[in-house]
């Protein structure tokens, strides 16, 4: 449960519910498996899986902080398989009547054929994870993409009938700070630069360097920011308990917690499943909770535009 990716939104203007009307609108949105001619099905699972304690409680609260989780299912079935199909009708259509469908007719039979096969074709699903802080007036998504947060935020304001967040925006723009950074300057005690990065010219069709296990204080790399590329992904240590890529538009990748944090989550919850669950998530958004500010803090704090309703 570990997060691994993150992207934080702001509440644009206070926002407070309670775990029991939480629970009940989350209700109305519940995960129903794709039907047989469905594509794809999205909604709200408990966070806590198949705990039979907790089997059908789709909100997880510690604290002001709640975990939500949504489980998206879909059916494979792979272009050349419709190609496939679709060519064995159309030859056969054309075989029969000497004229081969092109066009809307050609889209027309495609729509049937997949129709037709969606019944027989696998599903396959995925979990998505979320916490609202309702101390800190923030919800943090483990997601990969904006796209996928953006679907999770989505499904939430759908469910509430409104959603007052906005993706996190700092005064200093990421790629500055981290370009300063490269540069030897202004870094802080608690952050430390690992070995991988990648810079990009300003140019939106510039060259991309891409860097691992490079030693980043180099003259190769100054000599490339020297020429005027800015760092758009920089690995970095905080705290020696985090360690991520941050990216320039604010997103976390690839985000590790120490190994002391999880021993210590594990010894926590050594329990049962549930107990582990808490510990995990006690930890995890504990220590995003002061990760967080310290990452605002170094950007200057937060853009006004950002926090207006």
């Amino acid at each position: 449960m570990w997060f691994k990716n993150l992207k934080i939104y702001r509440f644009s203007k206070p926002f407070s519910i309670d775990t029991e009307q939480l629970e009940t609108h989350l209700t109305e949105k519940t995960f129903q498996p794709c039907g047989a001619t469905q594509a794809s099905s999205f909604g709200w699972v408990p966070p806590l899986g198949n705990t039979p304690d907790n089997s059908t409680q789709l909100t997880h609260t510690i604290g002001k902080t709640t975990m939500l989780c949504v489980r998206q299912e879909e059916r494979i079935l792979p272009s050349s398989v419709i190609n496939d199909a679709l060519n064995e009708k159309l030859d056969a259509m054309q075989a029969e009547s000497g004229r081969r469908p092109v066009g809307k007719h050609k889209q027309s039979i495609k729509d049937e054929v997949i129709l037709d096969l969606l019944p027989r074709a696998f599903t396959r699903s995925k979990r998505s994870y979320a916490y609202l802080d309702q101390e800190s007036q923030l919800m943090v998504v483990d997601a990969s993409s904006s796209n996928k947060a953006e679907e999770l935020v989505e499904l939430l304001r759908q469910s509430l009938g409104s959603l007052p967040v906005v993706p996190l925006k700092t005064k200093t723009l990421p790629s500055l700070l981290m370009t300063n950074w490269l540069k030897g300057n202004d870094l802080k005690d608690d952050f430390l630069i690992k070995d991988e990065c990648e810079l990009q010219e300003s140019d939106d069709d510039g060259a991309i360097l891409r860097c691992k296990r490079q030693d980043l204080s180099s003259d190769e790399i100054q000599m490339h920011i020297d020429s005027g590329k800015e760092v758009t992904k920089l690995a970095i240590n905080w705290n020696d308990t985090i360690e991520c890529i941050l990216q320039d538009d604010l997103a976390i990748k690839r985000l590790k917690f120490s190994d002391e944090l999880l021993e210590q989550a594990s010894n926590d919850g050594a329990d049962d499943a549930a107990a582990l669950f808490d510990a995990d998530f006690n930890l995890m958004s504990g220590e995003l909770a002061r990760f967080i500010p310290r990452l605002i803090e170094v950007l200057g704090g937060e853009s006004s535009a950002a926090t207006k309703p």
